[in-house]
C-alpha cells in the first residue's frame, strides 16, 4: 500500500504495551507510540479517543544505508501476517460447519458407522438420533475433522 494512502495513529492509552484484539489486526503498541495504518483499520482505533488520536505523518529523509521503499516499522507485515491468520482460522471454522451440516443429515446407522470408520468409537444403538449427532459433533470437536 502506498505510504500516501497510509494515516498515522498514536496510542495515548495506559496499558504497557497495549495489543489489539478487537479488530484482529494483532498490532502492538507502546504509549505515545505512532504507527501508520490503513484507512479503514486508522478510522476504527480512531472511534476509541481515549485511547487512540491521529498524528501528524511526517515526513523523514532515509538514513544512509535504507531506501525510501523499505517499511518504516513493522505494521503492514504485521497486519499482512494477522489478515492470514484469520484466513486460515476462517477456513478451517469454514470447514467445521459443513462436516456438522453433513452430521445432521445422516441417519442413526449412517452417524454409528460413521464414527466407527473416522474415530474408531462405538456409539450405542439405544441412543435416540438427535444425542447421537451431538456425540458425532463433540467428537469433531474434540479430535478435529477427520
Amino acid at each position: 500500500m502506498p505510504e500516501s494512502q497510509l494515516i498515522a495513529v498514536t496510542y495515548i492509552g495506559t496499558e504497557t504495551p497495549f495489543q489489539d484484539r478487537i479488530y484482529r489486526s494483532r498490532l502492538t503498541f507502546d504509549p505515545d507510540q505512532t504507527r501508520e495504518l490503513p484507512p479503514e483499520l486508522a478510522a476504527k482505533f480512531l472511534l476509541h479517543a481515549d485511547v487512540f488520536k491521529a498524528a501528524e505523518v511526517k515526513a523523514k529523509e532515509p538514513a544512509k544505508g535504507k531506501t525510501a521503499t523499505e517499511p518504516k516499522d513493522d505494521t503492514l507485515k504485521t497486519l499482512e501476517e494477522a489478515s492470514k491468520t484469520e484466513d486460515d482460522r476462517r477456513q478451517k471454522e469454514n470447514q467445521r460447519f459443513e462436516l456438522h451440516q453433513q452430521i445432521d443429515k445422516m441417519d442413526k446407522q449412517a452417524l454409528r458407522d460413521w464414527t466407527k470408520l473416522k474415530f474408531q468409537q462405538e456409539l450405542p444403538g439405544n441412543l435416540g438420533v438427535e444425542k447421537m449427532r451431538d456425540r458425532v459433533k463433540g467428537f469433531v470437536d474434540q479430535f478435529g475433522a477427520p
